[in-house]
C-alpha cells in the first residue's frame, strides 16, 4: 500500500502527544482529588487544641460521637469534629469511668479523660455541642480523615499513573525504574503528583527525549527505602 511508508513516522509523532495529553489529564484529576481531600477531609488535631479553640472563641460548634452513658463503668472512644481556621478538624479521646478502666494498649496514643467530654467543653466556653448517634468515620489517608470514596479513586489514579510510567514516553529526571520505586514506596501519595508534574515537558514545550544524567533505579531504591527511613528516624529521635 502507498500509505505504509508514512505510518511509522506519523505514529512516532502522534504517540508522544497522546501520552502527554494522558499525563496532563491525570495531573488535573490528581489536583482535583487533592483539592477534594483538603476541602472535604479533616486534619488531625488534639483534644487540647479543641479546648484552646473553645476557650478563645475560635470554635463555636463541636460534633461529639460516642462516650460513656451516665453511670456506666469502663471506657469508650469519643470522636470529636469541628471547624477552625477555615479547616475541618478531628480528634479522638478515650472517656473512662476511672483511671484504671482502660489499659495503655487499649488507649494507644489517644488522650484519656475521666469527665464527660461534652460537659467539659461546655464549661470552657460558649460552644454548641451536637451529639451524633452515628457518624461516618470515613477513611484515614496520610493522617487525614477523608470521605470513604476518596481512597478508592486515589487507587485508580495510582494504577493509571503506573500504567503511564510503564508505557509512556521516557520520563525526565529519572529512569522508569527510579519512578517505579517511588510509585511503589510509602511516599506514593507524593510520588504520583510529582511524576505527573515533572516526568515530561510542561505545556508549550516541545516533546524531547530526556538528556543528561537521570536518577537510576538502584540509587532511587537506596534513597527511598534505605536512606530516607534512617534519616527520618534520626530526626525523630532528636
Amino acid at each position: 500500500m502507498t500509505t505504509s511508508p508514512v505510518q511509522g513516522p506519523v505514529l512516532a509523532r502522534v504517540q508522544p502527544d497522546a501520552w502527554r495529553r494522558v499525563r496532563y489529564g491525570l495531573l488535573v484529576a490528581c489536583l482535583v482529588l487533592l483539592g477534594s481531600g483538603l476541602l472535604l477531609g479533616s486534619a488531625p488535631s488534639t483534644f487540647g487544641d479543641l479546648r484552646a479553640g473553645v476557650m478563645s472563641g475560635a470554635v463555636g460548634e463541636v460534633h461529639v460521637s460516642g462516650g460513656l452513658p451516665s453511670g456506666a463503668t469502663g471506657y469508650s472512644t469519643v470522636s470529636l469534629s469541628w471547624r477552625e481556621g477555615g479547616r475541618n478538624r478531628f480528634a479522638e479521646v478515650v472517656e473512662v469511668s476511672d483511671p484504671t478502666a482502660a489499659s495503655p494498649s487499649e488507649v494507644g496514643a489517644r488522650e484519656v479523660v475521666t469527665e464527660n467530654v461534652a460537659e467539659t467543653l461546655r464549661r470552657l466556653g460558649d460552644v454548641h455541642i451536637v451529639t451524633d448517634t452515628w457518624r461516618d468515620p470515613g477513611q484515614k489517608l496520610a493522617g487525614w480523615r477523608v470521605p470513604g470514596w476518596l481512597p478508592g479513586v486515589g487507587f485508580v489514579l495510582w494504577l493509571a499513573t503506573v500504567a503511564l510510567a510503564s508505557n509512556g514516553a521516557q520520563p525526565w529526571w529519572a529512569t522508569r525504574w527510579a519512578w517505579f520505586w517511588a510509585l511503589f514506596s510509602p511516599a506514593a501519595v507524593v510520588a504520583v503528583p510529582l511524576f505527573l508534574l515533572v516526568s515530561g515537558p510542561p505545556p508549550g514545550v516541545a516533546e524531547t527525549r530526556p538528556t543528561g544524567r537521570r536518577l537510576t533505579g538502584g540509587w532511587a531504591f537506596i534513597l527511598i527505602f534505605l536512606t530516607a527511613p534512617a534519616a527520618l528516624a534520626a530526626l525523630g529521635g532528636r
